[in-house]
């Protein structure tokens, strides 16, 4: 497995506020694989239907959405566990702190185990060496 990336030059803020040049690693990002194309792969890879494939998907979708919107975190064997959380802004009295204080709320992936040991193993790719 491998992250792509290329070398290029870019104005950077110095840490004494100043613009500079720098080169740095841009990660060369691929368009994500299409949900069919990856139906596709599940069916031949675990031997299973396309309409298995998808309604568990949309069952997974169904239930994910259900849990987060009651606050619960949902932990996926082997893949990792989903958290919904948010930023909020600060008050002065806890009377001031409601919905209105809240900035963002996103989800929160935390991979399993499998997962981030497969991450220390990533190669990094200079695509410029590769196209030489």
């Amino acid at each position: 497995m491998s992250i792509p990336y290329r070398k290029t030059r870019k104005k950077i803020l110095s840490p004494d506020g100043t613009m500079r040049k720098a080169w740095v690693m841009q990660q060369v990002s691929y368009p994500p694989i299409k949900f069919n194309d990856f139906v596709k792969e599940c069916v031949v890879s675990q031997g299973v239907s396309a309409s298995h494939v998808k309604g568990i998907s949309e069952a997974l979708s169904n239930r994910l959405r259900h849990y987060f919107e009651t606050g619960h975190s949902v932990q996926l064997e082997g893949i990792g566990t989903l958290k919904p959380v948010f930023n909020a802004a600060c008050a002065d009295t806890p009377e001031e702190l409601g919905n209105e204080c809240v900035r963002q709320i996103k989800l929160r992936f935390y991979p399993h185990k499998e997962f981030q040991e497969s991450m220390k193993h990533l190669e990094l790719v200079d695509l410029d060496l590769i196209q030489e």
